[in-house]
C-alpha cells in the first residue's frame, strides 16, 4: 500500500470560527485523498504594532511552524494573509521563502512566486453592489475593508470601487473604513457613520465584521434593511441565522480548503498549479429584501416540475447543498440515503400512501440527516431543499384533503429535522461542559500526586479520550527554551515523547526511550496507522517554552486543544517547580537550612494559583483544615463559601481567553475585597473560588454575600468591561471541631451554589 501523503496546513487562530471552517474543509478534502493532516496554528506574525497585555505572548506560537520540515510534510498550505495581517508583504513573503523546500500553496490570498487556491471575490461582490444600486437605489453605499496587508482585502475594496464607478458612483474615501477581519470593528463602523450621516448602505469585506457592524447600528437606533442596508462577506455559518439575516457572498473557507487539500497531488506534480473558487451573491433580509423567492432555489437546484422520481436532478440538489463537495467521492454514502428519501417520498405523494409509508419516509430521513457529511451544508440550505421538494410534488395533488395530508408529512419531516438540530447543540453544549469540567480536573489534582510526575501524567491523559481528542502526545525539549519577544527561535533538532494517550491507553516513556527527530514526528511508533487529522500546539508560559502538544482530532472537537494546551503548560509549569523542589532537596541534603529556605519558597508557589495569586486547591485545603482546628478557634462559628464565575465561556468565545484571564482575576479581587486578610480565599480550579471566614456571631452569611454583591457591582462600574463579571455563590456556616468534615462542608455550599444558578437560569433564560 502507497505511503499517505502528509498534508500540512499553517494557520493563525484555532478558536477563529473562519479558520475553523478552514480546518473542516481540509479535513473533507484530506479524508477523500485518503490523507494525514497536520494543522500547525501560528496565530499571527510577530509585529510590535500591536503589543499589548492581550497578545503579548502570543508571539510564542509563530515557533510552531518551524516545527514543518521536507521531511515530515509533503505539501504545505498557508493562511498568509490572515497569518501575516499584522505586518507588511515583504515580511510575509520573507516568512513564505524560508519555508521547508516543498510545495508551499497559499490560500485565500495569492503572492508572488507561489501556487494558490483563492476566490473569484469579484462575481459575488459585484453583484451585491449592482444589487443595492438597481434594487433598492442605494447611491451613498460605505464600505468596512479588511487590514491592506491581506490580499482578499485589497481585492475586495477595488472590486467595490470599481463597481460603483460601473454605476456612475464617483469613488468617495471618505466612505471606506479599515477593520481587521474579526466582530470587534464597532470602533472603525462609528467612525465612518459619523464621517458619513447619510449613508443609504454599508457593505462589509467579511461577515464577522457584518456582525460587529449589526450592535453599532441596533445601538443608535436603526433599522437594518430599513433605514440602513447591510451586506457582509463569506456566507459565515451565523449569517442566515442572526436578525435581520445577512445579505452576503457566499465564500466557503471550508469549500476553498477542500478543493485545495483535494488537489494535493496537482500541487505536488506540478509547482505552478492554481485556481480561484466561485463566489455568489446571497439575497436576504439586511439589504432590505425579503427572503429570495423559493423558484430562486428552485432554479439553483435545477428542480424544475417533474413526473418521474427517475427524472429528479438528485446532482443538481447535491450541488446546492454541498456545493464543492459533491466533487469526487466526498460525500460518499449520503448520495445513496438522500436519493432513497426522495425517491421513497416521490412515489408516497404520487400515489397518494400517506399513511403507509409515513414511517419510513421518517426512518429515511433520520439517517439522512444523522450522517457526518451533513455538517458541511447549513440548516438553510436543508429547508430551502424540503421547502422546495414539498412545492414540487404538491403539483400531484388535486384536492385539499391530499394537500393537508402531504402539509402533515412535511411538518412531521420538518420537525424531525428541528429535533435533531437541538439534540445536536445540546450534545455540543455537554461537550464544552466536557472540557470545561476537564481543565478544572486537571488545574486542581496537579498536586495531589506531590511529585510523581508519572502517576500526574497518567491522570492527565487518561482525561483527553472522554472529551473528543483521539490521541494525543506531549513532546518536550530537552531543556527549558527562554525565548523573549524579538529574539530569534533556534529550533531544536529533537523533542522528548513524555506521554501519550492512544484509545484509551496511556503511556509515560523514561528518558532514554523519548526521543525523536522532529522530521520523524510523524512516523514515529506510537502514533495510529489510521488516517489522522492533527494539531500541534505549543506549551508554554511567558518567556518559558517547553515543547509541543499534538492531538488527533476532528473538526468537531477543534475547539478542545486551546483549552487543553493552555492547562497542560500550566500544569507542566507546576510539575516543573515541583521537580526543581526535590532536585533542590537532593542536591543541598548537606545544608538543612538551605533547604528549608527553598523548600518553603517553592511551597508557598505551589500552594497559590499563577493566574489571580490566591490560595489555590491544596492551599485553600491545608489553611482551611488548619484553621477549623486550631484550638483558638474551637466553638467558634465560621462559614465556608463556595463560588462559580457565571459567564466564563462567553467571554472566552466573544471576547478571547486574554479577557477570560482578566474576568477571573477580577473576581479573585472581588472575594479579597469582601473577605478580611485573616480569612482564606482561593482559586479552587478552573471558575471556582472557594473562601473561608471564622465569625464570632451566627447568621452571618446573609451579609458577607450582601457586600460580596455590592463589592462586584463597583468592581464591574471601574473596569469598564462590556460584560458584566459575576458569580454565584452558595455558602454553609459550621461550628469550629476537631472532627469536622470540610469537603462535606464545599458540598453544601456547592449545592447552595447550585441552587443560585438554577434560579438565574429561569429568571434570565441562562446563568445570566
Amino acid at each position: 500500500m502507497d505511503k499517505r501523503i502528509k498534508v500540512g496546513l499553517l494557520i493563525d487562530d484555532i478558536d477563529s470560527s473562519f479558520t475553523q471552517q478552514t480546518c473542516r474543509g481540509a479535513e473533507l478534502g484530506a479524508i477523500s485523498i485518503d490523507a494525514n493532516l497536520y494543522i500547525f496554528p501560528m496565530k499571527y506574525l510577530d509585529s510590535r504594532d500591536f503589543l499589548d497585555d492581550h497578545n503579548r505572548y502570543e508571539y510564542q506560537y509563530n515557533m510552531i511552524s518551524r516545527f514543518v520540515t521536507d521531511k515530515n510534510i509533503d505539501v504545505l498550505y498557508v493562511m498568509m494573509g490572515n497569518i501575516g495581517c499584522r505586518t507588511k508583504y515583504e515580511s510575509q513573503i520573507e516568512f513564505l521563502n524560508n519555508l521547508p523546500d516543498i510545495p508551499v500553496v497559499t490560500l485565500f490570498t495569492s503572492f508572488d512566486g507561489f501556487p494558490s487556491v483563492t476566490f473569484d471575490n469579484k462575481v459575488g461582490l459585484e453583484a451585491a453592489v449592482n444589487h443595492l444600486i438597481e434594487h433598492h437605489n442605494a447611491r451613498n453605499i460605505g464600505f468596512v475593508s479588511g487590514p491592506l496587508t491581506n490580499g482578499d482585502a485589497v481585492e475586495r475594496l477595488q472590486v467595490y470601487k470599481d463597481s460603483i464607478e460601473k454605476n456612475g458612483i464617483a469613488y468617495d474615501e471618505s466612505r471606506v473604513v479599515y477593520g481587521n477581519f474579526e466582530a470587534a470593528c464597532e470602533d472603525v463602523v462609528e467612525d465612518l457613520l459619523e464621517r458619513n450621516p447619510n449613508l443609504d448602505a454599508v457593505m462589509f469585506a467579511s461577515d464577522l465584521m457584518a456582525y460587529g457592524g449589526y450592535n453599532v447600528f441596533k445601538k443608535r437606533g436603526m433599522q437594518i434593511g430599513k433605514d440602513i442596508l447591510v451586506t457582509g462577506f463569506d456566507n459565515a455559518p451565523f449569517s442566515s441565522s442572526i436578525i435581520p439575516s445577512l445579505t452576503t457572498v457566499d465564500a466557503s473557507a471550508a469549500s476553498l480548503a477542500f478543493r485545495a487539500v483535494e488537489n494535493t497531488k496537482e500541487f505536488i506534480k506540478n509547482p505552478k498549479y492554481e485556481f480561484k473558487i466561485d463566489t455568489y451573491f446571497i439575497n436576504r433580509e439586511s439589504c432590505g429584501c425579503d427572503s429570495s423567492e423559493i423558484t430562486t432555489y428552485e432554479s439553483e437546484m435545477d428542480l424544475m416540475p417533474v413526473y418521474d422520481k427517475e427524472n429528479l436532478p438528485i446532482k443538481g440538489i447535491y450541488d446546492y447543498l454541498f456545493g464543492e463537495y459533491s466533487l469526487g467521492n466526498a460525500i460518499g454514502d449520503i448520495k445513496v440515503h438522500m436519493k432513497e428519501f426522495m425517491y421513497v417520498l416521490f412515489d408516497a405523494v404520487k400515489n397518494k400512501e400517506f399513511e403507509s409509508e409515513k414511517k419510513h419516509i421518517k426512518e429515511l430521513f433520520s439517517v439522512v440527516i444523522q450522517d457526518p457529511i451533513l455538517s458541511y451544508t447549513t440548516t438553510e440550505k436543508m429547508f430551502n431543499m424540503l421547502m422546495v421538494f414539498q412545492r414540487q410534488v404538491n403539483r400531484f395533488l388535486d384536492n385539499d384533503k391530499d394537500r393537508l395530508q402531504l402539509s402533515e408529512l412535511f411538518s412531521m419531516i420538518f420537525r424531525t429535522f428541528s429535533m435533531y438540530n437541538s439534540q445536536m447543540l445540546e450534545k455540543k453544549q455537554e461537550h464544552i461542559m466536557g472540557i470545561s469540567e476537564m481543565v478544572n480536573r486537571m488545574t486542581s489534582e496537579i498536586f495531589v500526586y506531590d511529585g510523581n510526575t508519572e502517576e500526574a501524567y497518567q491522570s492527565m491523559f487518561t482525561q483527553f479520550g472522554k472529551i473528543g481528542v483521539a490521541s494525543a502526545y506531549m513532546l518536550s525539549f530537552k531543556d527549558i527554551i527562554k525565548h523573549y519577544r524579538g529574539d530569534a527561535w533556534v529550533q531544536p533538532q529533537t523533542v522528548n515523547l513524555k506521554a501519550y494517550e492512544v484509545d484509551g491507553v496511556v503511556g509515560v516513556l523514561s528518558m532514554e526511550d523519548c526521543e525523536i527527530s522532529i522530521n520523524d514526528m510523524f512516523d514515529n511508533g506510537y502514533l495510529p496507522e489510521h488516517r489522522v487529522t492533527m494539531v500541534l500546539t505549543p506549551l508554554y508560559s511567558f518567556e518559558e517554552v517547553y515543547g509541543v502538544l499534538l492531538c488527533e482530532v476532528d473538526y468537531t472537537n477543534f475547539d478542545c486543544v486551546t483549552p487543553i494546551s493552555i492547562q497542560l503548560s500550566s500544569a507542566l509549569k507546576s510539575l516543573i517547580l515541583i521537580e526543581k523542589q526535590r532536585n533542590i532537596q537532593r542536591e543541598l541534603e548537606s545544608n538543612l537550612k538551605k533547604i528549608e529556605e527553598n523548600n518553603t519558597v517553592l511551597d508557598e508557589i505551589s500552594k497559590s494559583d499563577e493566574l489571580t495569586g490566591v490560595y489555590n486547591r491544596r492551599g485553600f485545603i491545608e489553611n482551611a483544615e488548619k484553621a477549623i482546628k486550631d484550638k483558638k478557634n474551637r466553638g467558634k462559628t465560621a462559614l465556608v463559601f463556595y463560588s462559580d464565575m457565571d459567564n466564563l465561556k462567553m467571554i472566552n468565545d466573544i471576547y478571547g481567553h486574554d479577557d477570560g484571564d482578566f474576568a477571573l482575576k477580577e473576581i479573585a479581587n472581588i472575594l479579597l475585597d469582601t473577605f478580611r486578610s485573616s480569612d482564606i480565599v482561593s482559586r479552587f480550579g478552573g471558575d471556582e473560588f472557594v473562601c473561608l471566614a471564622v465569625v464570632k456571631i451566627e447568621g452571618k452569611g446573609p451579609e458577607i454575600k450582601q457586600r460580596m454583591e455590592i463589592i462586584t457591582e463597583n468592581h464591574n462600574a471601574l473596569v469598564g468591561k462590556p460584560y458584566p463579571i459575576e458569580m454565584s455563590t452558595g455558602y454553609c456556616e459550621f461550628e469550629c471541631r476537631e472532627d469536622v468534615d470540610l469537603y462535606k462542608l464545599l458540598d453544601i455550599a456547592d449545592t447552595m451554589l447550585y441552587a443560585e444558578k438554577q434560579e438565574k437560569k429561569k429568571k434570565n433564560g441562562s446563568y445570566r
